[in-house]
């Protein structure tokens, strides 16, 4: 059984006699090195269409709005930073930096549930009047 394309498949009586002429050593087969332009074609628009399909997924489903997910890296990242510094550093510096990144998460926190508060006020009042 094959799974080469029957267009590419030689039998043993047509591979070529080795150059030398030595005993019939028969030359190891040689994929041909054309290029089916319209395949490359097909494959090249469905990974753009899976790249732009992806996107717009990941875009619609979202948790959060570009803002905030733009913050949460850049404070990823600051932590990220803060960690590698700190294998050399003191241990009382270590506990500092640990709780001031829990205080800015709690505050940040905090004020996002009162926006969030804020907002369902505003739009209960908005349904009853």
């Amino acid at each position: 059984m094959s799974y080469l394309d029957p267009d590419r498949v030689r039998s043993a009586a047509s591979t070529p006699v080795h150059p030398t002429g030595g005993a019939g050593r028969p030359r190891p087969y040689e994929p041909s090195h054309d290029v089916d332009w319209q395949q490359v074609a097909v494959f090249g628009a469905g990974l753009a269409l899976g790249i732009a399909l992806g996107a717009g997924m990941a875009l619609l489903t979202a948790p959060q709005a570009g803002t905030e997910t733009r913050e949460d890296l850049r404070r990823g990242a600051l932590r990220t930073r803060r960690a590698l510094g700190r294998r050399s550093r003191n241990a009382w510096l270590d506990l500092r930096d640990e709780l001031r990144d829990a205080s800015l998460s709690l505050r940040q926190r905090t004020l996002k549930r009162s926006r969030e508060r804020a907002r369902s006020r505003e739009l209960a009042e908005e349904s009853r009047g």
